[in-house]
């Protein structure tokens, strides 16, 4: 059997503490309009520099985009088959995923709202790919539960 490069389970661990704080700034980064640091988490007397705003796009992205890949190229705590088969069919459903969206931005979307969408999908496949494999693994987690 071919052997799969996969990170040992603590990764997980550090994925998820990357992962979860960059994802919220990042929401919160989406609310304020993609203007940098979320200017409403800062007292009226600061005001947000440029170089703040640039820090923050590449912390969000680099957490986000990090912490999903050590997230999902981690190993599970029991390793076999069927997570095997569970991680490459949540691949694949992400990235089909993924190619439609991004065919439907190229259709109907121009200019900026383009370039909006085209940084937001450099993050969508890993995302979706954490997503729907963390669903999979839960409902054959309940599905086991069930059966005992």
């Amino acid at each position: 059997m071919n052997k799969i490069l996969l990170l040992p389970y603590s990764f997980k661990r550090i994925g998820w503490v990357l992962f979860i704080p960059t994802a919220l700034l990042g929401l919160l980064m989406a609310i304020d309009g993609f203007n940098g640091f979320p200017s409403f988490l800062l007292p009226d007397s600061v005001a947000a520099s440029e170089t703040l705003s640039r820090i923050s796009n590449n912390v969000v992205l680099i957490g986000l985009l990090l912490g999903a890949l050590l997230i999902t190229c981690s190993r599970e705590r029991i390793e076999d088959e069927l997570i095997t088969r569970i991680r490459l069919n949540a691949l694949l459903a992400a990235l089909y995923v993924t190619i439609g969206i991004a065919l439907f931005a190229a259709l109907f979307l121009y200019g900026f709202a383009y370039l909006y969408f085209m940084i937001f999908n450099l993050c969508l496949l890993p995302v979706l790919f954490l997503v729907i494999e963390r669903v999979m693994l839960w409902r054959l987690g309940k599905e086991a539960a069930d059966e005992e």
